[in-house]
């Protein structure tokens, strides 16, 4: 029995930081840390019409003590593990990763729903986890663009289940150069590049099946309406995690 089998899944959590599926919008599962500590994020924050100025995740932060501190927790052992040793840290991800994937029936990993890259060396280890769960499609959207090229100059691999999307800063610009996998995030009525995001207009229905309303449907819907829905979910919708998709819009809300 290897190591990872034999680690128990709150000794990965207390380790390395906890995974999770609590984004039930959202297929497989997710890990998420500190906004407060973006790097790129905490200046864009403060600028008028970038992509972060209305941070979701920053606003949870400050309504829910308790989410911030189990974000902040998952920072502070993520980063100080990946330092002391990161073939544990990767371990204890693998661990947790799987059994989600198992349990969720769905493959799929997003990196990041709160917080971003820290680090390449950081990188470095989220590539590691990908090379050991090559049966789960993860997703990296960032906004650390420096970080991807750095970890791509000194020759880091990039294993062919991973998607790293790195993010425009400012909200209608087109998709930043020099990556072949980013995201944008466009007005209503703007242009846009690539496949536009239709989680916006994706509800599920009682029975767990989803609908995604036409465009024009959807925009002809009074307020009051739209909230009989429970609009906002990925439903069937995986390009995200697609390699094929070069670039994914996402309306502002």
């Amino acid at each position: 029995m290897s190591f990872i089998e034999n680690l128990s899944l709150k000794a990965a959590r207390d380790l390395a930081g906890q995974i999770s599926i609590r984004n039930t919008k959202m297929p497989g599962s997710s890990f998420a840390i500190s906004a407060q500590h973006c790097q790129v994020g905490a200046k864009l924050a403060l600028v008028a019409g970038s992509v972060c100025e209305k941070c979701y995740a920053l606003k949870l932060q400050n309504m829910r003590p308790s989410v911030n501190m189990g974000w902040t927790l998952n920072l502070e052992r993520s980063s100080d593990l990946i330092e002391r040793d990161v073939n544990l840290w990767v371990s204890a991800m693998v661990k947790q990763i799987l059994h989600f994937a198992l349990k969720t029936n769905e493959p799929f990993h997003r990196w990041f729903d709160s917080g971003d890259l820290q680090s390449v060396e950081m990188l470095s280890a989220i590539c590691q986890v990908a090379v050991m769960t090559p049966s789960v499609k993860h997703w990296l959207p960032t906004r650390e663009a420096g970080i991807v090229k750095r970890y791509r100059k000194a020759g880091g691999f990039v294993p062919g289940n991973l998607v790293i999307r790195v993010s425009s800063t400012m909200i209608d610009d087109a998709p930043i150069s020099g990556h072949s996998h980013t995201s944008t995030v466009h007005r209503k009525g703007s242009a846009y590049a690539g496949h536009a995001c239709p989680a916006g207009r994706t509800h599920a229905a009682a029975d767990g099946t989803f609908e995604v309303i036409p465009a024009d449907k959807f925009a002809a819907m009074k307020r009051d309406e739209k909230r009989a829905y429970d609009f906002g979910h990925c439903g069937d919708c995986r390009r995200c995690w697609n390699a094929d998709q070069a670039n994914i819009s996402y309306p502002l809300h």
